[in-house]
């Protein structure tokens, strides 16, 4: 819970943030992507959208170099457990027979967090361009409908108007049907699903118990009170992450699979 409230401040700040230098520029960088891609196909919507799947393609290689270490750290489990077990009354020795094991192995305990950290300031920097462009888009109070809703640079709810103001439920000029919130906590439940069924580490597993409840709920919360814009950013990287893990894992999968075979061929 700590991380996920850490997380969302970091993004507050980077979003409020006004100081120029480096992180200012990169975060105009950003944004003159987007608005690019917003000249080519004048919808901001469709813009997100590719905007996300580019930004996602750039950091797949990092996705893909964690998730290689986590197989990695997955395949030496039992080993582990085996250490835990024997020397579960000698912290010490059992700390130096765990990183023996990885040395054996070739495996950097933080190999799997590293890339995730690299990310983080990339994410907050994209969430910032989404941000920077969003207030400019509201102080012309710009409308830009996609799909059902009616201005993507006010919540996807019934209880706001087309310029994010509150209304009653269901009345005047309302914005939207609540649906990408929605999809932001499904979204987010199924990725860590499918996270959680890629690491047989059960006690990280356990661990990780409360962040699958409160995750989603936090990107229901968080997207009912931004931008349909940055909704569309956060479904969009959601479905593509999920696709992406679908795709891996059965690859991965296959790839046993053969390997079962040749070994049994060869005996």
């Amino acid at each position: 819970m700590n991380f996920t409230i850490l997380m969302l401040n970091m993004m507050l700040k980077g979003a409020q943030s006004s100081k120029g230098g480096f992180w200012a520029g990169f975060v105009g960088f950003l944004s003159s992507i987007l608005e690019g891609i917003y000249h080519i196909i004048p919808n901001y919507g469709v813009a997100v959208i590719i905007f996300t799947v580019l930004i996602r393609l750039v950091l797949l290689p990092l996705d893909l170099k964690s998730k290689k270490s986590m197989q990695k750290m997955n395949e030496i489990q039992p080993e582990v457990d085996k250490i835990n077990q024997k020397y579960k009354n000698d912290p010490e020795k059992r700390n130096k027979k765990t990183m023996e094991l990885y040395q054996k192995n070739k495996i950097n305990p933080a190999g799997g967090c590293l890339p995730v950290l690299i990310q983080f300031p990339i994410l907050i920097a994209m969430f910032s361009a989404l941000r920077r462009i969003s207030d400019a888009q509201i102080a012309q109070n710009a409308v830009q409908s996609f799909l059902w809703i009616k201005n993507i640079w006010a919540p996807d709810s019934p209880m706001v108007d087309i310029f994010g103001k509150r209304i009653a439920f269901f009345t005047g000029n309302w914005n939207g049907l609540f649906i990408l919130p929605l999809l932001a906590g499904i979204t987010s439940y199924y990725q860590i699903q499918l996270t959680n069924k890629q690491n047989t580490n059960a006690q990280a597993n356990e661990q990780m118990g409360m962040m699958n409840t409160i995750m989603p709920i936090m990107s229901i919360w968080f997207c009912s009170m931004y931008t349909s814009a940055f909704s569309l950013y956060w479904v969009a990287s959601n479905i593509f992450q999920i696709v992406y893990m679908i795709i891996y894992d059965r690859k991965n999968n296959k790839e046993k699979e053969n390997t079962v075979v040749k070994e049994g061929a060869n005996k």
